[in-house]
């Protein structure tokens, strides 16, 4: 029950190895290749970029802020159990996997240590949506053996699939709920422990999520530093964004249509109708 008032379009990985990354992401989970040139390939589903993968000069990654992971959303659970199925026969590392109420997810790690998590939504009627537009989720055991005893028999991930949300590490919680309530017009849907945030624009368990897990006061991320170098919202309401960036003196480049501005993470983010 994907909310499409606003939709996290796209990303880019700044990558060491892109010959291995392209296949990881082809191969294991399942993306078609869209483009390809010397130092850059294009990912995506049903003729749609999702993923850029562009090589950047050798180098280690550090502890900063960036990707925690991202989500690819898939139609049905259906779907999700066929690619469960196709991971496990391309032996494809998975490093968990649960019902959180709301949804149900798989999780990995890229042979460059980008966080993915791939998951359906449940039915909204099932969801534990509060009187007062929180929407808590849980984390309990997958039921691997009834999305395989259901699968929609795969090897790419299915037509219909989406960045779901994107999860962020970030070094405070408070700027970055200040920068994505206050300038985007995100709701914060779910607080856990203090430790990470859930937000949402409208009726949805979270379009994109920041903790702290990895400490507080994280480096900031450097431009084309290994890992996430932009990612892509698609918004209805760019003229209030742009009212609300002059406001807090945040600084924004203006294509008329898209908007390009930092997060507070030192994360490029484009902002587009």
């Amino acid at each position: 029950m994907y909310n499409d008032n606003l939709v996290v379009d796209s990303y880019l990985l700044y990558v060491n190895n892109l010959a291995l990354m392209t296949k990881y992401y082809t191969h294991n989970i399942g993306l078609n290749l869209l483009e390809k040139s010397q130092h850059q390939t294009i990912l995506g589903i049903d003729n749609h970029p999702l993923l850029i993968l562009k090589e950047t000069n050798p180098q280690t990654k550090r502890k900063a802020t960036g990707l925690y992971h991202t989500a690819f959303l898939v139609p049905s659970a259906a779907d999700l159990g066929g690619v469960l199925l196709h991971l496990l026969n391309t032996n494809t590392a998975l490093i968990g996997g649960a019902n959180h109420g709301y949804s149900e997810a798989l999780y990995l790690q890229d042979p460059e240590d980008n966080g993915i998590e791939i998951y359906h939504d449940n039915p909204v009627e099932v969801w534990d949506v509060r009187t007062d537009g929180q929407i808590i989720g849980i984390t309990e055991e997958l039921d691997a053996t009834r999305l395989i005893e259901n699968a929609k028999i795969t090897s790419k991930m299915p037509s219909g699939t989406k960045i779901g949300h994107i999860h962020l590490q970030v070094n405070s919680l408070a700027n970055n709920l200040a920068f994505y309530q206050d300038i985007l017009g995100f709701d914060l849907k779910s607080n856990l422990a203090n430790s990470a945030y859930f937000l949402a624009d409208g009726l949805y368990h979270h379009h994109i999520a920041t903790n702290i897990w990895a400490g507080e006061n994280l480096p900031l991320r450097k431009d084309s530093e290994l890992g996430l170098g932009y990612y892509t919202l698609k918004k209805n309401n760019l003229d209030v964004i742009k009212e609300n960036l002059q406001k807090a003196k945040i600084t924004f480049k203006d294509y008329s249509h898209r908007i390009q501005t930092l997060d507070p993470n030192g994360i490029k983010l484009l902002i587009e109708e």
